[in-house]
């Protein structure tokens, strides 16, 4: 039965099974077959089995329900018209007292479906319409609230009553204002008696206007206001807007308080106001609306304001609504709390992440036991510099930490640094000018001198006396810088010291480190810092990966080198001299192509790799030139060439990018840490050189911080904090 099968059916009933046999949910076969729409099957059980047509049409399941009622259950609509056309009974109902109607209207039925079968039996489905179900609902209850429109229009024409109302003393019109059925509610106050259901109130006594208002259905609110609904209060003496408030719906808010604008301070039977259930709810966009369209802060029958709720509730969010907002922050501040002197000492005691965050340092400063981990016993930062010891980055980034640190940069940090950049900006100056004005061709003493005072600075605002000073490869770089721009400089002396060839070698190795090295002077501040960072990190990437695919280099370097250094043709080529403005004819060689030398021939190919191909002379014209013996190095040479240009500029190039930027959130992360650790070797550093009394002097034990002030900034960019910080208004940021 279950599969439909019409053989095993008709088998089943000449073996002599009953049709109105039941199984343990006591459905009988023509149940399951009504299910199914499978109404070929149930003619077939019928006209087998006549005298059990009858029991089997009225036989109920555990549910209650006939074979038509679970045929319309379950959106069987062919088998529900020829259910009427063998006329079955329509005045049974489920254990829920849902007729049949009732399962049409819920199974998304349409009455024009049945419209002949209707008409034949007018009288029994008029007695339908109006039924009502154990929760008191009526087909046009159901229809409204799933938005029905045709059902309804057909409820309507066979005479459906609109204003009867459930258990709940609820109407149709109540349930199309709570599911937001706009084209409904439109249509059943358009119906004959809709001025007589815009203001029926329910059990609660709410107004259809009440319902939507509370659901946030404002395009339903406006359709009823202009329909002409009433403001009426329910038994709360609450009105729409109340309750629009109370769910945070500030369209609907709006939509109210255009029409009537003297609903914004009218209060309850508790004599609350809108802002009152706001502050009560923690409802904290309505609660700015409302104090910015001048809603009054008053006292409610018990004597509270609503940031009295506000702190009895803890509901941070409206509080900070209402203590930061642009135009009413000082009459809020100003109000009288019936349980506290004044407000800041409700915030303060109630919520004070309201107010400001501390910041306590007290952990990271505790030296006591540090000196078993860390072996200098008086090494400053002690708690940073195990976090830096262990690789705790993680730890490093922790906002207290960061905090910390800056804390730090702001008392002394920034001012060394500045000085020391200071200093060497005038280093870099006078070094960029002498290195310039050596191609003057003229030898100045006094630049000399310039030079080698701003050195002297530079090298020794804060050097490290320590032997790991000497490791740092940037510090190599740095001393790199000192020896070649003093070679320089002492060029200007004589050129027995050194040469003017030499002397030009070491200005431009002195200027690109001077250069560079500023560069990475910038690592320490906020911002800039953290793209240097990044770039070195890049760097760093980019050489390792070089380095292992250097073999690829070397490789088409001496194959290249092999097959063409030793090629000599006679083709004669013009050459152009823009000197003379000639035009000359000369032998090509393929010396001039950059492969005669081994060590030449891989800074070519690392030309080649950028795009620097040449395939015409140094491939295509001598192949055309050249005799048979060399041609044949020539085309090996092209052959080489060919898997050059897919393992190196496609593949190799392409490879690097992807590092490149392939995952530069991660870059960026690292970059972020790798600062963090910087930072702590700089102020380390600092504080073992600096007198102990400026230390105590400008050294904090905690800070507060007021995360609302504006002009505020740090030297480090803390990545998503606003689950840490709290904003409170100018108005309580006062030290």
């Amino acid at each position: 039965m279950e599969a439909g099968e019409h053989q095993a059916v008709q088998l089943c009933l000449e073996s002599g099974a009953l049709i109105s046999t039941q199984q343990h949910d006591l459905s009988t076969p023509v149940h399951l077959a009504c299910a199914q729409g499978a109404m070929d099957i149930v003619r077939l059980m019928f006209s087998r089995q006549p005298d059990q047509r009858g029991a089997s049409m009225n036989a109920t399941d555990k549910e209650g329900r006939t074979v038509i009622l679970l045929a319309a259950a379950r959106g069987a609509w062919k088998t529900v018209t020829a259910l009427l056309r063998l006329d079955a009974d329509l005045s049974v109902k489920d254990n829920l007292r849902r007729n049949l109607l009732h399962h049409i209207v819920l199974s998304g039925g349409l009455l024009d479906d049945f419209h002949g079968e209707i008409n034949e039996r007018l009288k029994d489905f008029g007695d339908l319409l109006n039924e009502r179900d154990i929760q008191g609902c009526t087909a046009m209850h159901y229809a409204s609230r799933n938005g029905q429109l045709k059902t309804i229009e057909s409820l309507l024409h066979f005479g459906a009553i609109v204003n009867l109302k459930n258990n709940e003393n609820q109407s149709p019109l109540h349930f199309a204002a709570r599911y937001g059925r706009y084209n409904t509610v439109r249509h059943l106050l358009e119906s004959k008696k809709g001025h007589l259901i815009i203001n029926e109130m329910d059990g609660e006594g709410k107004t259809p206007l009440h319902i939507a208002s509370q659901n946030g259905h404002t395009r339903v609110v406006h359709l009823l206001l202009v329909k002409g609904a009433l403001l009426h209060r329910d038994h709360k003496g609450r009105t729409p807007l109340h309750y629009a408030v109370t769910n945070g719906f500030t369209h609907t808010m709006e939509q109210l308080l255009a029409v009537h604008s003297h609903l914004l301070d009218q209060s309850d039977r508790d004599g609350n106001t809108a802002l009152h259930l706001a502050a009560m709810h923690n409802k904290a966009n309505t609660a700015s609306l409302l104090l910015s369209l001048s809603c009054k802060i008053s006292h409610n029958e018990q004597d509270f304001t609503p940031i009295d709720y506000a702190l009895h509730y803890k509901h941070s969010e409206v509080a900070m609504v209402m203590v930061t907002h642009p135009s009413r922050s000082e009459e809020v501040m100003s109000c009288r709390t019936k349980r506290y002197t004044c407000l800041v000492e409700g915030l303060t005691a109630v919520m004070p992440e309201v107010m400001m965050v501390k910041h306590s340092f007290q952990a990271l400063q505790n030296t006591e036991g540090v000196g078993d981990i860390v072996p200098e016993t008086d090494q400053p930062l002690p708690v940073m510099n195990i976090m830096v010891r262990y690789g705790r980055e993680e730890l490093l980034s922790h906002p207290l930490c960061v905090k910390y640190l800056e804390t730090k940069w702001n008392s002394y940090g920034m001012y060394f640094h500045m000085l020391n950049l200071a200093v060497y900006t005038v280093f870099l100056s006078f070094l960029t000018t002498n290195a310039v004005q050596l191609m003057a061709e003229k030898t100045d003493r006094e630049n000399f001198t310039q030079v080698t005072s701003a050195q002297l600075a530079s090298a020794f605002v804060y050097p490290s006396t320590r032997a790991k000073y000497f490791l740092d490869i940037m510090n190599v770089l740095e001393w790199t810088l000192y020896i070649s721009a003093g070679l320089m400089a002492a060029g200007h002396l004589s050129t027995a010291v050194v040469d003017r060839s030499n002397q030009y070698i070491m200005a431009a190795l002195a200027v690109f480190l001077a250069w560079f090295n500023y560069l990475l002077y910038l690592q320490r501040f906020n911002r800039i810092g953290l793209y240097v960072v990044m770039f070195l990190e890049i760097l760093s990437t980019l050489l390792k990966v070089m380095f292992v695919f250097s073999v690829l280099i070397i490789a088409f370097g001496l194959s290249f080198h092999i097959l063409l250094a030793k090629i000599d043709m006679n083709v004669k080529t013009p050459v152009f001299d823009p000197f003379t403005g000639n035009v000359t004819m000369r032998s090509m060689n393929m010396s001039d192509k950059g492969f005669h030398n081994p060590v030449i021939s891989l800074v070519r190919v690392g030309t080649m790799m950028l795009g620097e191909l040449d395939f015409l002379g140094t491939y295509l014209r001598p192949m055309r030139a050249l005799e048979s013996s060399a041609w044949y190095q020539i085309v090996a040479a092209t052959w080489f060439l060919v898997v050059f240009i897919v393992l190196m500029p496609i593949l190799l190039m392409n490879l690097l990018i992807g590092l490149a930027v392939g995952d530069i959130e991660t870059v960026r992360r690292n970059a972020q840490l790798k600062r963090l650790t910087m930072q702590v070797e700089l102020h380390t550093d600092l504080e073992r050189k600096l007198p102990r009394r400026i230390l105590t002097m400008v050294d904090k034990t905690e800070v507060y911080v007021y995360p609302n002030q504006k002009g505020s900034s740090s030297y480090v960019s803390v990545p998503d904090t606003k689950h840490v910080f709290r904003v409170h208004s100018s108005y309580v940021l006062r030290d």
